[in-house]
């Protein structure tokens, strides 16, 4: 008798909670939100360099299902360094955070050094990369943008990247072509 009264105490507590996986925060205000000028994506050289620098756009989306969206296939960016083809964790509740790495330096220095001089990119590529397989099948397509405009939308994979990405992607359509899936 003393289990079940235990037990029943405990659902009772759990169930005052606050739903912590509900919570969604303050509602992002769209007025709120500059996103930089997408325009140029016809131009030669800004779609010749569209698979490296790109945004997200399609027809007939809310800002509010845009922002869930990308909300979603953020949760899968901070995963370190693993194989693209690892099954990776993401976490139900809780604002991801690129989680800090600390390289041993197995091929000393030139080693460090070279490994810095192509970590970005290959932080940049593995994050688009993963962004692109979970909005693309959402029907969301690409369109080439300038590097230093793709710079200020995604601000390094900020939580303030998120809200703009999702404005740039419900806003007015494309001035340019979208780019093709094999780029």
């Amino acid at each position: 008798m003393r289990i079940i009264a235990t037990l029943m105490a405990g659902v009772a507590a759990l169930l005052a909670l606050p739903a912590y996986a509900q919570d969604t925060g303050a509602p992002v205000d769209p007025a709120t939100i500059v996103v930089p000028d997408l325009t140029g994506g016809r131009d030669p050289d800004v779609v010749r360099n569209g698979w490296k620098y790109f945004y997200f756009w399609r027809a007939d989306t809310s800002f509010e299902e845009a922002l869930a969206d990308f909300t979603e296939c953020y949760r899968f960016l901070p995963v370190g360094s693993t194989h693209p083809g690892t099954p990776m964790f993401a976490p139900w509740e809780g604002r991801p955070a690129a989680e800090a790495y600390t390289p041993i330096p197995a091929y000393g220095l030139v080693g460090v050094a070279i490994g810095a001089i192509i970590a970005g990119p290959l932080e940049r590529r593995a994050r688009q990369s993963r962004l692109r397989r979970c909005m693309e099948p959402r029907g969301y397509q690409r369109y080439p943008l300038q590097e230093r405009r793709w710079e200020v939308l995604t601000d390094n994979f900020s939580a303030a990247s998120i809200a703009m990405q999702a404005k740039a992607a419900s806003g007015a359509a494309p001035d340019g072509l979208p780019l093709p899936e094999d780029r």
